[in-house]
């Protein structure tokens, strides 16, 4: 049985999503504004979606999707499977918790993994995500047309990579 991962930062906490977690979930999730910029999340999310979602995710790594936990609370998700993912419910976000919770994670993943590189992409106008992915250092990477289950049609997706030693060398100042 894998260890259950917990990462903490100055004000977050990255845990395995838990049973008990499906309404606060559900709730911040079943907004289109959040499922809408997500390749395989439902509009609308209901309680029958998270239990699908989460039987799922028994036989995978904890960390290819962790809650975000702000003052005890889930406020949104994040994982690295074959790329890092994430969302933030609506009123959560603008409060730096995206960049700080990525950063822990991305200092995890290349801590404990031999991955060269890290993946990360965003719907092309997604902003607020392509701006979290810049200020981590994630560099363009193409393009090409992926599947919005919420939108129910094909959008493009800004593919971008981070480099181990891009990493290294971006965060070596902050640990001086």
């Amino acid at each position: 049985m894998e260890q259950e991962i917990l990462i903490k930062t100055a004000r977050l906490s990255l845990r395995p999503l838990r049973g008990a977690d499906r309404d606060v979930v559900v709730d911040l999730i079943n907004d289109y504004d959040i499922s809408r910029w997500l390749t395989v999340v439902p509009y609308p999310y209901g309680a029958a979606d998270f239990d699908a979602f989460l039987a799922y995710l028994a036989d995978k790594p904890a960390h290819e999707n962790l809650a975000i936990i702000a003052d005890g609370q889930p406020v949104g998700m994040i994982g690295i499977d074959a790329s890092l993912g994430y969302w933030l419910g609506h009123a959560h976000q603008g409060h730096g918790y995206m960049t700080e919770a990525a950063t822990a994670l991305i200092d995890w993943y290349f801590a404990t993994t031999d991955a060269e590189h890290l993946r990360a992409g965003h719907f092309d106008d997604n902003a607020a995500s392509r701006a979290v992915l810049t200020r981590l250092g994630f560099l363009p990477e193409g393009e090409g047309m992926v599947s919005s289950i919420a939108q129910g049609r094909d959008v493009l997706m800004k593919n971008t990579c981070l480099s181990r030693a891009d990493w290294r060398a971006q965060q070596a100042p902050a640990r001086r």
